[in-house]
């Protein structure tokens, strides 16, 4: 859809659907939401760092509250994609890590845990740096707030998508409440969520705390019989080489969390928060699938090139002899000889994913006089996070790729601000400093079944020649790791933003923001094991001949190898964002605004560099230049809501993972396009019947280049969007951004079918659609390299993304004063379909590919008081 025909909509909506009205956001808090007996309550955000009325905010926001994050049946982050426009969430690790796309920009090509994401994640208004734990927000909300478009300005660093505002309920110091909820459902989920406050001082002291317990088992069967490959007693414990977890099921899980509230309030002006939380979740990983029945001869179908540094004709090794691989393995290894259903993988290891979290926050509001406050939020937050022993990343009954991560996050923000209004002018200014540091040892593991192969033709566990590197002539070794760095990242920010009333129905607002990070990548060291478990080569390190690589073979140099070092980078980054803001309101329940805005997501390293230290080096900040006009309103006596926006962006060096067949993997810098439009429409048929509308609409262009004649050399591997991979040479200009969608929606229904004195039966329905999106850069996957060699070898699904699919959820409930019970179903169809995929087939004959949960019903029951 070209440019204009997208803006062409947004004027034809707005005019067509100005008899109507939007804006996603249900409702607001209770005590900030006035209460009328007929329309659309008035709706509270704070997500310009004042609590300010939705619809007059020249930003696009969609707030959800409690209540209908219950009726949507969200359980998981990734239930938010069904009723918030050009939002996107999935993940492939597990439900503790999603990746968030707000109108097409997000995190989802990006496999390690150390990536910031775009789209900043905030909880009760401290950062979230660690994306591991992004997961673990939803229970006891007050209110989640999706704020769209790049926030450079109040939000800052790591906003070029926007900002997710995880809104927790606090004391309201005002007597005692309570509420529980538990809950059945389809594959044994059992669930139970509450709350209790009670106020020792009335208006000076409440506590509240609060939880949630959730144990589900996997609705997937993994068919391979359990010990298809043994543990070897010789390898250290630091590195888990062994299958303990072989023939397990993946997808099932057990979370827990518990968060405590103090709230005082010793005068007046003086509002201190303390909060302590901790959470874990811990459950198989999500499930790999590939793409069909078993190929024993096509699942190591390494191509006869070379591939950078490790990789050399396996494929020529192994089937040179006309043989296919069940020859050189153990019967063990024989596949099923069937296709596997879509509830079924044959994956020979299936790690365990565990984050556990806890952590502190300090919200202090003091009230310096009649037009100026001063704010003080302080949090640290410690997350262990783990997939162990090791996840299987090719989906095959065979241990041909797998890696267990681990990492341990700390961080520390601090935001100081004061805000000041009097008449027509309104200003805020602050300073802000955040760090973080993780600690990662991740341990890959890839072509393990060549220990058994060099068994079965007699070659010592001591024989090492990893993947063919030609070490040693013969048959080639598996690639046994250990990868072990720390990053650390510092960040420094001053800002301000001010708005002034020109008139009463014009107003501008006006806001800068410099910020200064630091980066250090340390203590890189990646060290590869021989079969017996003893260290033979370091492929990261200090050591780098020429400047080139640091491959260094342990033992040939008795006095080198003492001398050998980890790898350490600094590197530094800043960056002038903000934005400028004209809004003007015709009549008393329209706003109309025009706004530029600049993003700013601060550089990284790549956390999956194992392979050679040149895979170590800064990746440069991205940045974006957004445009965007809108339209608020509401209708016929607060009865309509309709609020839309339409957007361009100019993005310079958006940061994008790349892994080419060889599964060297990249960290690259892309320049593109993306246009779009939001719109979202709630109208109040009756008192009684509520229905609500979102559409997203967006066109996504990576910038058209041309590759040049000569090979591409040096790392990373590209020139502007040309990218050089195992197969060739490929412009990906002109490919759409991953995870965006061209056009997305939602319908929703509530409608309150019997009310009596006694209570209410309520009748939930809602549908939504999302277009056809692709899971990395490459698109389509139908470029087709120099004498016919697919540059990317995807033959599968994954090459043709995620085709268009609905959705349709419902549920009906029964409330009363003090007692509720619902049931519920999500997904009423049964769709497969696949959120998140990870493209390895160029390397091991398959798709890492994680389907979506199927059809759910379950039954909750409630109590308050």
């Amino acid at each position: 859809m070209s440019r204009p025909t997208i803006l062409r909509a947004a004027l034809v909506s707005a005019s067509v659907l100005s008899l109507a009205a939007t804006a996603h956001a249900q409702a607001a808090p209770p005590a900030e939401q006035a209460a009328p007996t007929e329309g659309l309550g008035e709706i509270i955000v704070t997500a310009t760092k004042r609590s300010e009325n939705l619809q007059n905010v020249p930003v696009a926001i969609t707030a959800v509250n409690a209540a209908q994050l219950t009726k949507q049946g969200v359980f998981s982050t990734t239930d938010l994609n069904n009723s918030i426009p050009n939002l996107q969430v999935s993940s492939a690790y597990g439900e503790t890590q999603p990746n968030f796309t707000v109108r097409g920009i997000g995190v989802g090509t990006e496999y390690n845990s150390n990536a910031a994401s775009p789209v900043g994640i905030y909880v009760d208004e401290v950062y979230q740096s660690f994306r591991a734990s992004h997961g673990q927000q939803l229970f006891d909300l007050e209110q989640l707030e999706v704020v769209r478009g790049p926030q450079g300005t109040l939000y800052g660093r790591n906003t070029t998508g926007g900002a997710i505002n995880f809104i927790t309920r606090k004391p309201k110091l005002q007597g005692a409440n309570g509420a529980i909820t538990l809950g059945y459902g389809s594959f044994n989920r059992v669930s139970a969520q509450g709350a209790i406050e009670v106020t020792p001082v009335e208006d000076k002291l409440g506590i509240r705390i609060a939880g949630s317990y959730v144990d589900s088992d996997p609705f997937v069967r993994n068919v391979q019989p359990v010990g298809l490959i043994k543990s070897n007693p010789n390898v250290p414990d630091n590195v888990a080489f062994g299958d303990k977890n072989a023939g397990i099921s993946p997808g099932g899980h057990e979370s827990f969390g518990v968060r405590g509230q103090i709230r005082f309030k010793p005068t007046e002006t003086i509002d201190l928060n303390l909060k302590a939380y901790v959470a874990q979740s811990v459950g198989g990983q999500d499930s790999p699938q590939n793409h069909g029945p078993s190929l024993t001869n096509d699942t190591i179908s390494l191509a006869d090139s070379a591939f950078g540094f490790f990789y050399t004709p396996l494929a020529s090794q192994l089937f040179g002899n006309g043989k296919d691989l069940t020859d050189f393995l153990p019967p063990a290894y024989s596949a099923k000889g069937r296709g596997l259903t879509d509830r079924e993988i044959e994956g020979n290891s299936i790690g365990t994913a565990e984050t556990k979290t806890f952590g502190a926050v300090l919200n202090a509001k003091f009230e310096l006089g009649d037009k100026l406050n001063l704010t003080s939020i302080t949090g640290f937050d410690r997350t262990r996070n783990g997939l162990l022993p090791r996840i299987d990343c090719d989906g095959t009954p065979y241990n041909v790729c797998s890696i267990g991560y681990a990492s341990t996050s700390r961080s520390f923000n601090q935001d100081l601000r004061l805000d000041y209004a009097s008449g027509r002018f309104k200003a805020i200014a602050g300073v802000y400093y955040g760090w973080d540091k993780i600690v990662t040892n991740n341990t890959p593991d890839f072509y393990g079944f060549l220990s058994d192969v060099n068994a079965a033709i007699g070659n010592p566990k001591t024989y090492f020649n990893p993947a063919g590197l030609g070490r040693e002539a013969g048959m080639a070794t598996a690639l046994k790791a250990t990868q072990n760095y720390t990053q650390e990242r510092k960040s420094y920010a001053i800002y301000g933003e001010a708005s002034y009333e020109l008139t009463d129905t014009v107003k501008i607002t006006a806001g800068l923001r410099y910020t200064k990070d630091k980066f250090a990548y340390l203590d890189a060291l990646t060290t590869f094991y021989d079969d017996t478990g003893a260290p033979r080569l370091y492929t990261v390190s200090d050591y780098a001949p020429g400047g080139v690589l640091s491959k260094y073979f342990i033992g040939d140099n008795p006095a080198l190898d003492k001398s050998i070092k980890p790898l350490n980078r600094r590197d530094a980054s800043n960056a002038l964002t903000g934005r400028a803001i004209i809004d003007w309101k015709p009549a008393d329940n329209m706003l109309v605004y025009a706004s530029y805005s600049r993003g700013y997501r601060g550089g990284t390293y790549n956390g999956l560099a194992f392979q050679s230290a040149a895979q170590v080096y800064f990746v440069q900040p991205e940045k974006v230049d957004a445009f965007e006009v809108g339209l608020k309103s509401r209708f016929f006596d607060n009865r309509v809501q309709f609020n839309l926006s339409a957007f361009h962006y100019k993005y310079k060096a958006q940061q994008q993972q790349l892994l080419d067949p060889s599964s060297v993997t990249f960290l690259i810098n892309l320049d593109g396009k993306l246009t779009g439009l939001d719109a979202e429409l709630i109208v109040a048929v009756t008192d009684n019947i509520r229905l609500n509308a979102g559409l997203g609409v967006l066109d996504s262009k990576f910038d058209n280049g041309a590759c040049p004649a000569a090979p591409i050399s040096g790392t990373p591997p590209q020139v502007g969007n040309c990218i050089s991979t195992g197969g060739g040479k490929i412009d990906v200009g002109g490919n759409p951004f991953p995870y965006a969608s061209k056009v997305s929606g939602n319908v929703g229904l509530d409608w309150d079918a019997v009310k009596t004195d006694a209570g209410t039966l309520t009748l939930h329905a809602d549908t939504s659609y999302t277009g056809r999106f692709y899971y990395d850069v490459f698109g389509s996957y139908d470029y087709v390299g120099p004498q016919g060699s697919s540059v990317n070898s995807a033959r599968g699904p994954l090459g043709e993304g995620q085709a268009p699919y609905w959705l349709i959820n419902g549920r009906i409930s029964y409330t009363t004063q003090h007692f509720s019970i619902a049931g519920y179903v999500k997904n009423l169809t049964n769709k497969l379909y696949y959120p998140n995929a990870i493209n390895v087939e160029g390397s091991y004959g398959s798709d890492y590919r994680i389907r979506a949960a199927p059809r759910q019903f379950g039954i909750e029951v409630g109590a308050k008081f």
